[in-house]
């Protein structure tokens, strides 16, 4: 596998500037937060993806959110993030509501090892 290389972000997800390669993030690092810009890019897969984002779209916007709709809301989220380069396992997953929200964290198994917890409320 070829290194994973990602500038970056600061906590409003800018990618911020680095002088050279060295201040990249690398390995486990970089497979988090490639998984963490595919789940905040997943809401514009109902164009490119439609039978990944459609039906993620379509459950967040029903009324309320209910625990059958989270769960398999939550195992749609799962899946998509174990196909993201250098991924081999996603782990520790945990999901809550709130009406229409979700909020959903995972810790990550990579091919460089594991990575701290990555979250996203959607």
């Amino acid at each position: 596998m070829i290194p994973i290389l990602l500038r970056p972000v600061d906590s409003t997800g800018d990618i911020l500037p680095v002088l050279s390669v060295s201040f990249c993030l690398k390995d486990s690092a970089a497979v988090a937060q490639l998984a963490l810009y595919r789940l905040k890019l997943l809401k514009g897969e109902w164009w490119e993806s439609p039978s990944r984002g459609c039906t993620i779209m379509e459950t967040l916007q029903s009324s309320r959110l209910t625990e059958e709709s989270t769960e398999r809301l939550s195992a749609d989220l799962t899946a998509y993030i174990r196909d993201t380069e250098g991924v081999t396992a996603v782990e520790e997953v945990i999901w809550k509501t709130d009406g229409r929200t979700l909020h959903w964290s995972c810790r990550l198994r990579t091919v460089f090892g594991e990575t701290e917890t990555i979250s996203l409320s959607i």
